[in-house]
């Protein structure tokens, strides 16, 4: 970029040094013209791995509720009491979903993010 113009013409202050490939100082480094934003395109993969990110939490949450109020339901209505460990499955499964509510949560979470850059 900084080509020295030859011994020949140094002056008092040194040699003259010049500056190659740029149109002004004030230009140096800058982005000029500004470019706009370049859209990003997300590929197949990245899109399919979203919708799983996304729906998986979901479709196991409303599953664990479902089948534990199920199961509850069941459990509560024998009379005779020899379905009770329904009951204590319907509370296993409740558990699980207590247990595992961060890692559904963060699921989401990341699902719903990749979602919103996809979309942009």
């Amino acid at each position: 970029m900084i080509a020295y113009l030859g011994a020949n013409r140094s002056t008092a202050l040194g040699p003259v040094l010049a500056v190659r490939g740029y149109t002004g100082w004030y230009k140096c480094g800058m982005n000029y013209p500004p470019q706009p934003p370049v859209r990003r395109v997300h590929g197949r993969k990245y899109r399919v791995w979203t919708h799983v990110l996304l729906w998986t939490p979901i479709a196991l949450t409303v599953t664990g509720v479902v089948l534990g109020l199920g199961l509850f339901a069941a459990a509560d209505a024998d009379p005779a009491y020899r379905s009770s460990a329904l009951g204590y499955i319907g509370l296993f499964v409740w558990g699980a979903l207590a247990v595992l509510s961060p890692f559904l949560l963060g699921s989401f979470v990341a699902g719903l993010v990749m979602w919103i850059r996809a979309r942009r």
